[in-house]
């Protein structure tokens, strides 16, 4: 009566059209306490490959018909075939088929004839790498998941554009690891208009939960002795509640300012942040950058924030956004810069496109791909 096979047991796929070879491996690979199954030409291992998911394949590279490299190769193409490690079993030890075994993805060659300790020694070294290496794998696409949980959160919290009393649209992109961007609009009364902008240092998970702690901070207006009127009194307090961790985390720039309606005053702050752009209405489209010079928030806990104002011509536009929407590598190591993303910003506004989609657009073709390094982040309200 033949013992049930055991489950957890490492399976190995032998595709070799030697009887006497598939059956000097199969003693060999079972006393190594291996789930062993054979086959003798490559379309039969490739039917057997999908039907059994082994672990490591043993592959022979002279099969007539389809030979080992032909065989490997399909196999690759199949599910799961990229991380499916094969070990090339061959009487050919030039150079030529050795780099041929490679270049068809295989993990290892052994040449015959077969050293039981060489071969029972790469199939455990190749095994172990491959169980690591799906582990990693594993994990890398838990956080993924994560990320893409994090990144669909933060999305959710977003304020919708504004069509009342002034406009405003937004345009948030998270880049492929998630940065630590978060932003808001509300109005603090009928008249007063207050637009943020953070973004926290560093990616992932815990970069987007730190700007959605301060948001929701924000939001709640919950930071003590602060007044939500005077962006410098905001960022103090922020300042006195998020200090940077002893590893050097956990510090973030923002960008802060309270428009009045009725006076067409603009009163703002800035913590290490990119300066917001005033832009005029009129066809020079002419540019002002709103910058105090403040540090990041959370460096120095006894640094005190300036503030500043102005009075804002009728319909000029306010964009408020990251460094992730110009900071963009280019060839020869170069950075795309704030100057090039103006002038994208004054074609947008003389163009009258008012479609922040088009800014987003110009950025990816810039970046020469739809994934960006860091996350997108702009505000442009039109103050009327």
């Amino acid at each position: 009566m033949a013992l049930p096979i055991d489950q957890t047991l490492s399976t190995i796929l032998i595709v070799d059209d030697d009887l006497f070879m598939r059956r000097l491996l199969r003693i060999l690979l079972e006393s190594a306490q291996y789930r062993v199954i054979e086959t003798e030409d490559g379309q039969q291992g490739l039917n057997a490959y999908q039907l059994h998911h082994p672990d490591i394949v043993l592959m022979d590279a002279q099969m007539p018909g389809m030979d080992g490299f032909t065989c490997c190769s399909k196999l690759k193409e199949l599910p799961n075939g990229t991380y499916t490690p094969v070990l090339m079993v061959t009487g050919l030890d030039d150079a030529n088929s050795v780099n041929l075994a490679f270049d068809v993805d295989a993990a290892d060659y052994i040449t015959k004839p077969i050293n039981p300790n060489v071969l029972l020694g790469r199939v455990r070294r190749i095994l172990q790498a491959t169980k690591a290496e799906n582990a990693l794998r594993a994990q890398h696409e838990i956080l993924q998941t994560e990320l893409q949980q994090a990144a669909e959160y933060v999305s959710a919290l977003l304020p919708k554009p504004y069509t009342e009393k002034v406009a405003i649209n937004r345009q948030f992109q998270p880049s492929l690891q998630l940065g630590g961007d978060a932003l808001d609009y509300h109005w603090l009364d009928e008249n007063n208009l207050v637009v943020y902008l953070i973004d926290v240092a560093g990616h992932g998970v815990k970069s987007a939960l730190l700007s959605v702690s301060v948001l929701n901070i924000l939001r709640a207006q919950s930071l003590p002795q602060s007044d939500f009127y005077r962006p410098s009194s905001v960022l103090n307090g922020l300042n006195q509640v998020f200090q940077m961790s002893d590893r050097g985390e956990d510090y973030f720039t923002m960008w802060y300012g309270v428009y009045n309606c009725h006076s067409r005053k603009l009163t703002y702050a800035s913590a290490g942040h990119p300066p917001a752009l005033l832009v005029s209405s009129k066809g020079d489209a002419s540019v002002t950058k709103l910058d105090t010079g403040g540090i990041p928030i959370g460096m120095l806990p006894e640094f005190d924030f300036d503030e500043a104002d102005r009075l804002v011509e009728d319909s000029a536009h306010l964009y408020v956004f990251s460094d992730g929407v110009y900071e963009i590598p280019q060839p020869g190591g170069v950075i795309w810069g704030l100057d090039n993303f103006i002038q994208v910003l004054q074609q947008y506004q003389r163009d009258e496109i008012f479609n922040l989609d088009y800014v987003l657009d110009k950025v990816k073709e810039v970046n020469g791909t739809s994934r960006l390094e860091d996350d997108f982040s702009l505000i442009e309200v039109i103050l009327t």
